[in-house]
């Protein structure tokens, strides 16, 4: 299997990134609950709402995703801010296709999304292989930060 990582800071990602970090969520994230007025519906994201809410002005905003022969097969959308004097690195999506699952790729794109200046680490999801990933790779101490 050839995978390509690569990792773009916000002003590089394009309109066509976008749409297809939509579809690949649209397609892959889950279906709604037995709550939701949505029951049985997949769950859908538009590239206009990862740009306005996954992405905001002002954090510092990076786009790591993975192909495999051109086709989009993971991503992860991440957003760094300052407060009270700590870095925090906020995970806002974090998607594997559904034939990719178990091969490492969610852990690689968290581990790729770190850095020495952060201080802790959240993530943004209800996804259970998301969460599990985050822990793994983060530690859950710095997940209950």
């Amino acid at each position: 299997m050839s995978l390509l990582y690569e990792t773009f800071e916000r002003g590089d990602i394009t309109a066509d990134m976008l749409d297809d970090a939509a579809k690949l969520f649209t397609e892959n994230y889950g279906i709604w609950g037995s709550a939701s007025r949505l029951c049985g519906k997949r769950v859908t994201l538009t590239a206009k709402r990862i740009r306005e809410q996954y992405l905001p002005q002002d954090g510092e905003c990076w786009y790591t995703r993975v192909t495999s022969h051109g086709t989009l097969v993971g991503n992860a959308f991440t957003c760094r801010w300052n407060h009270g004097g700590r870095t925090i690195c906020w995970v806002t999506q974090l998607v594997v296709h559904k034939e990719y699952r178990g091969k490492g790729i969610a852990s690689t794109l968290l581990r790729m999304s770190m850095a020495d200046s952060d201080d802790m680490y959240g993530i943004m999801s209800s996804h259970p292989y998301a969460c599990v990933a985050a822990t793994a790779v983060f530690g859950m101490n710095t997940l209950q930060q």
